[in-house]
This record gives structure tokens, sequence and C-alpha cells, in this order.
């Protein structure tokens, strides 16, 4: 992971000098801070209003390999310290968005929106779909507007808030994008695995948005990857579908359920509910000929395997225990 990225630790547990004390104890130049958006080049400490019996550990730009290690270095002082997380905190992470095209932030916002169902699979049920009020739902962005945009200005406006689980606001600010949908942690293994998920995230996005355009196929589901595939193929093949059963098939609760089926719908898929029931029904055996043509591939290409590896293991955990 090459792309240069900053870190907003949300923690409680511990106080501002004891953070200090332990950070410079281990070579980390940090300051106590009133609360500022500026970009430091030291890490600062500062006041969030919405954590809950904490503060913000906020990283200046890092590099790299080498700024994973120093955050995983920071987080587990941290921790040995007795720092701790609870719901109100997240984990926030910027890149630098320089390079990026609009056709490129369009592409990563467009394909997290396309995985959001597999992605929320790897998070805590407080952050996914748009249960977090500082990290929403993507299905929320007007989209049809935003991929008229002609630039990133613009895409920010469209999107109206920076709590969404992709946050665009940032741009205008400080030239990045912010991803805000990580639950509060200080894991360094954790900081680590997403920030290497998210960087290669974002290069693959920007391979696929610069490539020649293929001409546009009439969507079938066999198109789509994963588990959008499994889903659709359960329609295909059941007609009607409950909700019930997607959660017992994939592991999910119901509004991931939902958001999973809209977004069969926004690919084309004519699906509506079953009056009555906790069902939907597939219409006419087949996707609308009239729908943007999109091929869903798997969120895991070019993801590093261990990164994958991890993911996919805490994915089966948090199934278990949702």
């Amino acid at each position: 992971m090459n792309r240069s990225f900053g870190i907003e630790l949300e923690i409680a547990g511990i106080n501002h000098q004891t953070a200090l004390t332990v950070l410079r104890a281990i070579g980390i130049a940090v300051q106590d801070e009133s609360y500022n958006h500026t970009t430091r080049a030291h890490w600062k400490l500062v006041e969030d209003s919405s954590v809950r019996g904490g503060f913000e550990v906020v990283s200046p730009v890092l590099h790299g390999e080498e700024g994973i290690e120093e955050a995983m270095a920071v987080a587990e002082a941290l921790s040995d310290a007795g720092a701790t997380v609870n719901r109100s905190c997240g984990f926030h992470v910027h890149f630098d968005a320089s390079d990026l095209t609009v056709n490129d932030v369009k592409t990563i916002v467009r394909r997290y929106a396309d995985h959001e169902t597999e992605i929320d699979a790897i998070m805590p049920p407080s952050r996914r779909g748009s249960n977090n009020t500082y990290c929403r739902s993507l299905s929320g962005i007007p989209f049809e507007r935003f991929m008229r945009s002609f630039n990133i200005t613009e895409l920010a406006s469209v999107m109206g808030s920076r709590y969404y689980k992709v946050n665009l606001m940032s741009f205008q600010r400080h030239g990045t994008i912010e991803f805000r949908q990580h639950s509060g942690t200080i894991n360094a293994n954790k900081i680590a695995n997403w920030v290497r998920f998210l960087g290669q995230f974002i290069d693959v996005c920007k391979s696929q948005s610069h490539a020649p355009a293929a001409p546009a196929p009439v969507i079938e589901h066999p198109s789509l990857r994963g588990v959008q595939a499994r889903l659709a193929e359960m329609f295909t093949s059941q007609g009607v579908v409950t909700l019930a059963s997607m959660c017992d098939t994939f592991g999910w609760l119901p509004h991931t359920a939902r958001a999973a089926v809209t977004r069969l719908r926004r690919m084309g898929m004519r699906i509506e509910p079953v009056r009555g029931q906790s069902a939907y029904r597939l219409v006419g055996g087949m996707m609308s000929h009239a729908a943007p043509a999109l091929r869903l591939e798997s969120l895991w290409v070019g993801i590093n395997e261990s990164v994958v590896r991890f993911y996919r293991n805490r994915a089966a955990v948090l199934a278990t225990t949702a």
C-alpha cells in the first residue's frame, strides 16, 4: 500500500495526559490541542463531542507501509495504557486524493455502494446500513445526479453531508477522501488491515475508471459476482424469497437483506415486495432490459490475500454473533 493517508482514532478509558505520556515514551511526536481540523506534522489529541467519555487521536500525514507501522505502534501503546472504545467511537481514514480524477472518485463511491452489503458483513451491527448517524449508507445518495457531476466539489455537493460511509466533503478542506464506516478500535491488526484494504480498493477503482469502456451487455444475474450473484440466483430459482431465508442463508440482519434487495433492483432486477408477507417476488423471471449495464466483480479483486483472509474470517465470526 503506497498511498498517503491519515487516521483518526476515537478512544475512551484513559485521559489526555496518559496518552501523551505513553506515546512520547515510544518516540511519537504528539501534542494536546483544542478542537481543530488543521493537519499537523505531529499527532494530536483533540476533544470530540460525539465520543462518549473520550477524545480523538489524530495522525499527521502517514505514508504507505511505514505509516501503517507507525499507526500500529500508536494503537498498541494506547491499548497497553488502558485505552478502550465504546459504541460512540469510530475509526476514520483519510486518503490522499490529489491523483484521483472525478471518474476515479465516482468509481470509488459507486463501487463501495455496490459492495456495501459485503462490507457491512465485516462490521459490527452498529456500523451497518444506516444504523450510525455519523456513517450513513451510501444508498441514500441520488446516484443519477451524482454520476452526472463534473468535478469532485460537485460530487460532494450532491452528497450534501460528510456523514456517509465515504465522505467527499474532506476533499475541499484537505484534498482527501475519508472512509468513516469502521467501528472504534485500538487493535493494531484491525487498523492495519482496514488501511491496506482501502488503499488497495482505491487503486483497483482507479484502474477500472481508466479502463476502455466495453460494449454494454444486457444484465443477467450470471454477470454478478459474490453474494449479490448468490442472492440473484435465489430469486431466479425460487421466484419468491423470504426475508428470513435471506438472513439464514447469508447470516444477515433484516436491514442488510433489504439493502441487498435494493441493490439488485438498482442493477435492473425486477423485484417487488409480497403484500402481507416479509418476502419479495421476482417479476418476469429476468432482469429488466432497460436497466443500465453493470458488471459487479468481486469486492476482493486486487486485494492482498492476507487481507482477504482476515476479513473472511471476521465476517464468519460476526455472522455467528450478530
